[in-house]
């Protein structure tokens, strides 16, 4: 198939001409057009013989296989587990992982055997990724070492795979501790075994297929979180491995099942284009396993059947610009971990072989790997693009708003689309001066650490109403009450935000500053009954230093609510306060003027608080009433 160039539909964006549905894309060179993966093993070969460059970096290819061969601590007896759990014990955070690793004690039923599997884990991926290595290296230089290597670690798996224990945690699987995990590494393992198809001969790939693939595939059909990325990583695998084997009833499967792929792709690529999961890093996870099928099946000479997921693919990829901050930084909704560029070069690089973009192009210009030098990018005449604008918008389907008004920016999100990888976290926001970062979300860590469940996942690490210390019960789409894009101005209701619990929350940027209304409203949970007085407040974090400024009294430090996530702040300090008052953001060089409004007897504590990659912290200001009912106002405006 060749390039299809874009096509201009007259309003600033672009569509391509082949797509099944029309594309919204940004316009100035930003996607290049659809285009075939191929291999080039030939020209390769010849370069080897007369590139100093290539010849050293294939060396180091070798240097790496021979490493890792020599030693390779892959057994039958080592049962798989899930890489989350290898966890630093008195941090909570994850540990490196090197291939100098020592083998740790397990002792069954333990935190020890969990963190020994993760060991486990990790061995296993990075010997496949050697196995895929071993079998480029034959391809190209037709060492029968490499080749010989490479097929014995497909024997082994081939062997052992179904005397693994069945592990049931989120699906199927025998390698892992589920089976998303082989679901990821099936591409690997997959395009291994093409590249030995010569190599191996006729018994040798049958026993592959049906000793590890085929048994893999139909250990991928449990899918126990359907409508989600993990199943869609689950009906990927199993459709890259029915292209490889020609498998017409496994592909249909895969695609074309009540809940396979195309239907997850249905339901989870929203009308705003983002992942249904609500989190770009969720969006660019989709991203890659689409990657590898769409790159997996051109290379097969079966691009053709894909369309419709290469079309779903370039709306995933593409989706980000209208969110970025003026420092083409994300926000980080949800459970995400770090935040992410506007274009992850790395993600768009996956695709720079059937759907370049100037990211993906760029990388793989300057990045010297097995995939850019079989199919080298057309790069001589890269331009950098200019980027669509930011405005205000609400996007409903994914329930976020971006809210713009000169050098201002706020990011809010009102609710969640589904209840996969939600937090504690309806009605937060983020705020940008320029490039100046006021609030960020920090993300998570490990979904496995004390940090993430007992945290990060919590409302209390999140820019949002806390009631006697606690924030949202349960996922919540939202409402929005009003929206005005001319006014830069949002109204978003969450009326179950806790068992009788409203709370609405008003967000406005203006070219001077960013103002905020909170609403909190309780219920009696039984007809006829007064509710109960609660401890109303809302939280506010920032790495900016936050100071006391004026209408605050220094006071005994009152504890804080008993409630989960608020033991992990530190270094409290309390003021009382009266209907108004004020506190100042120092953020580098700038400093803000932080402004409430409320009720007329409130407590304020500044206080520490964690923030990703632990250990850091930074500040968190937590301002409360008590009462059934509050209103709060807040303003951050620049004080010079």
């Amino acid at each position: 198939m060749t390039a299809t160039a874009p096509v201009s539909s007259g309003d600033g964006l672009t569509t391509t001409a082949s797509s099944s549905k029309s594309l919204a894309l940004p316009a100035a060179g930003v996607f290049y057009g659809i285009r075939e993966a191929k291999e080039d093993w030939t020209t390769l070969a010849a370069k080897l013989k007369t590139s100093a460059d290539i010849a050293t970096w294939l060396k180091a290819q070798k240097t790496d296989v021979d490493n890792w061969s020599a030693r390779s601590r892959e057994r039958a007896d080592m049962v798989g587990g899930w890489v989350q759990n290898y966890l630093d014990p008195k941090t909570g955070a994850l540990v490196t992982w090197t291939p100098d690793s020592p083998e740790p004690t397990k002792i069954a039923g333990t935190g020890e055997q969990k963190f020994y599997e993760a060991w486990v884990a990790y061995v296993r991926g990075y010997n496949i990724a050697r196995t895929q290595m071993a079998a480029r290296i034959y391809r190209l230089t037709g060492e029968t070492k490499y080749g010989e290597w490479a097929a014995k670690q497909l024997d082994f798996y081939a062997k052992n795979y179904k005397t693994w224990p069945v592990r049931t945690f989120n699906g199927r699987g025998q390698m892992y501790r589920h089976g998303l995990d082989e679901a990821y590494d099936s591409f690997t393992l997959v395009d291994a075994a093409r590249l030995l198809e010569g190599y191996g001969g006729t018994a040798r790939n049958a026993a592959w297929r049906d000793g590890l693939f085929l048994p893999m595939a139909e250990n991928l059909k449990t899918v126990t979180s359907p409508m989600t990325n993990i199943s869609l990583w689950h009906y990927a695998a199993m459709a890259g491995i029915g292209v490889r084997y020609k498998n017409s009833s496994l592909l249909d499967y895969a695609q074309n099942s009540s809940q396979g792929m195309l239907a997850v792709l249905k339901n989870g690529v929203t009308a705003d284009n983002l992942w249904i999961e609500g989190t770009f890093a969720y969006n660019d996870y989709v991203v890659d396993a689409l990657s590898k099928l769409l790159v997996g099946a051109s290379l097969e000479g079966q691009s053709s059947r894909f369309s419709a997921e290469r079309d779903y693919t370039l709306r995933l990829l593409l989706a980000a610009f209208d969110y970025r901050f003026a420092d083409n930084m994300l926000p980080n909704p949800s459970d995400s971990a770090a935040r992410l560029p506007v274009a992850t070069p790395a993600v768009h690089w996956k695709l720079f072989r059937v759907l370049p973009t100037y990211y993906g192009v760029d990388l793989a210009s300057r990045w010297r790997t097995w995939e850019s030098l079989l199919d080298p990018p057309a790069s001589s005449s890269l331009t950098a693009p200019q980027l669509p604008a930011v405005y205000t918008r609400n996007f409903p389907a994914i329930r976020m708003a971006v809210l713009k008004s000169g050098t201002w920016q706020a990011f809010v999100h009102y609710g969640q689309a589904a209840a996969n990888h939600a937090q504690e976290e309806a009605l937060t926001y983020e705020l940008y001066e320029g490039n100046t970062q006021i609030s960020t979300d920090s993300g998570t860590v490990s979904y496995t650490s004390p940090f993430h469940t007992d945290y990060f996942s919590r409302g209390p690490a999140n820019n949002v109403v806390l009631i006697d210390g606690l924030g949202q019960v349960s996922w919540n789409k939202g409402e929005v009450s009003s929206f005005s894009a001319t006014e830069n101005r949002l109204v978003a209701k969450q009326a179950n935000y806790r068992p009788g619990a409203s709370v609405s929350r008003g967000y406005r940027v203006t070219s001077s500053g960013f103002a905020e209304q909170t609403s909190i409203a309780l219920s009696s949970l039984q007809a006829g009954l007064l509710p109960s007085a609660k401890r109303l407040g809302l939280a506010f974090h920032s790495a900016c230093q936050i100071a006391p400024l004026s209408g605050l009294n220094p006071s005994a430090t009152t504890p804080l609510p008993s409630a989960i996530g608020l033991s992990y702040w530190t270094d409290l300090a309390m003021w009382t306060a009266g209907g108004s008052w004020q506190a100042q953001l120092t953020c580098g060089s700038k400093t803000y003027t932080l402004s409430v409004s409320g009720p007329g007897s409130q407590r304020v504590y500044i206080g520490k608080a964690p923030t990703t990659p632990l250990p850091t912290k930074r500040n968190v200001l937590y301002f409360e009433t008590v009462g059934t009912s509050a209103n709060f106002s807040s303003e951050i405006r620049p004080s010079n």
